[in-house]
């Protein structure tokens, strides 16, 4: 709500994406009720770590690891905390293991499956009740969806609470005048990640959840994947025949192309929704209109502890004005 002064006829939404476990983004995202005065927040998928990093003990007590491509050794346990930190912050999950678990887990891929589900329920818990704690005396609320990246088997123990709403393939109420409807599935991409359909498959998926609508003029369609060819989807074209998949260059250059879902444009196009807020693609900032429809992505930095947000302002027909953000 504003601090002060008369109240606004408008909502403001604020929007990030592409967390990916970086647990100094999250609590910059916390911030923004207050900062930006945000009526609320929105998280358009991507939440959890996309890695575990192994802090290994030593026979003799002491620890090792990685981080950034450096290796740390001869660690003491009193240096840990603030590189766990760090580790955290960069968006993985720091587990201390010692050298026989390890070896272990290593030579069980199974194992190393299971741990990372747990590692990424634990997160989704903690989040959630971070969140409820911080946004309740604010009475702002937060509303996220599941993204490709995002294990199913880990979005299946997401909880809602009364001010963190987890929203992924529903429509629910968003105030008097509009519905929310969370969408976290994307399109095929060459990383072959746990959440993404065949582009038949995601249209289907998708109308079953547009079918709910009261009235998709006055929608919110909060959906992971933007649509395609609309200047939200650019992203480096990649070449599948290596592991990992790596940038196609000519002349020098990356070559980019749109890599959004047709069958997101199709329905926005047919449903024309009063704003579209997306996520997935880092490298993209940028907002467009498909008919009249507002679609707006605000990229993520997540490695480097930066958030990028974006500001929608909302009165009950039209997008007042939407504003990037950084910090």
């Amino acid at each position: 709500m504003p601090l002060g002064g008369p109240p606004r006829k408008f909502k403001r939404l604020f929007l990030a994406a592409d967390l990916h476990g970086s647990e100094v983004v999250f609590r910059k995202m916390l911030s923004v009720a207050d900062f930006y005065e945000a009526d609320a927040l929105l998280i358009g998928g991507d939440l959890t770590a996309k890695t575990i990093a192994p802090i290994i003990r030593q026979p003799d007590g002491r620890y090792r690891t990685r981080l950034a491509g450096n290796v740390y050794e001869n660690l003491a346990e009193s240096e840990l905390p603030p590189l766990e930190a760090t580790i955290a912050n960069s968006g993985q999950y720091p587990y201390r293991v010692s050298e026989d678990e390890y070896e272990g887990l290593k030579a069980d891929p199974k194992r190393i499956d299971g741990l990372f589900t747990q590692l990424m329920i634990s997160q989704i818990h903690r989040w959630t009740d971070m969140a409820e704690r911080h946004l309740a005396p604010r009475n702002v609320p937060l509303y996220w969806i599941g993204g490709n990246d995002d294990k199913p088997e880990a979005l299946a123990e997401a909880q809602s609470t009364p001010h963190v709403r987890y929203v992924d393939e529903q429509v629910v109420p968003f105030d008097d005048d509009h519905e929310l409807l969370g969408f976290g599935w994307t399109n095929i991409s060459p990383w072959k990640t746990p959440r993404e359909l065949p582009e038949d498959q995601l249209a289907a998926r998708f109308e079953r959840v547009m079918n709910r609508l009261h009235d998709p003029r006055r929608a919110i369609y909060l959906t992971h994947s933007p649509p395609f060819r609309t200047g939200l989807d650019t992203a480096p074209k990649l070449d599948t025949s290596t592991d990992p998949p790596r940038p196609v260059t000519q002349g020098g250059q990356e070559v980019l192309i749109p890599v959004g879902s047709t069958a997101l444009r199709h329905a926005i196009e047919e449903t024309q929704p009063l704003v579209g807020l997306h996520g997935h693609i880092h490298e993209t900032r940028n907002a467009t209109k498909l008919g009249r429809s507002v679609l707006v992505d605000p990229g993520s930095e997540y490695t480097s502890g930066s958030l990028r947000g974006a500001i929608v302002n909302l009165q009950r027909d039209r997008v007042l004005s939407y504003q990037f953000t950084t910090g």
